[in-house]
């Protein structure tokens, strides 16, 4: 009878560890798909035009947006970017434990 319960306590774990084990694979995956969405929609730190226009990124802090720009979706994106990325390296390692 032990050996009975054994078994479906073994399998039950196993069966645990498989859904915890896809549950990740689909936050990997929607995070993944969440940072190159939001990497893509970042615009750039500078424009390439600095040598022309002879401006630095020192400029940019005293016109109004760069005053202005943690409240921009820029700054949220760099912000949701930065958690996206946490979230998806501790479920890449809970993933590789669990495996």
């Amino acid at each position: 009878m032990l050996n009975l319960l054994a078994f479906f306590a073994e399998n039950t774990l196993a069966e645990a560890i498989m859904i915890i084990r896809i549950v990740l694979c689909i936050v990997v995956l929607l995070c993944a798909g969440f940072i190159i969405f939001a990497v893509l929609k970042q615009s750039g730190n500078t424009d390439g035009t600095e040598a022309l226009s002879g401006s630095s990124a020192k400029d940019d802090k005293q016109s109004y947006y760069g005053q202005n720009k943690s409240s921009s979706w820029d700054h949220r994106f760099k912000i949701m970017t930065y958690i996206a990325s946490g979230i998806l390296a501790v479920a890449a390692i809970v993933f590789v434990i669990l495996g």
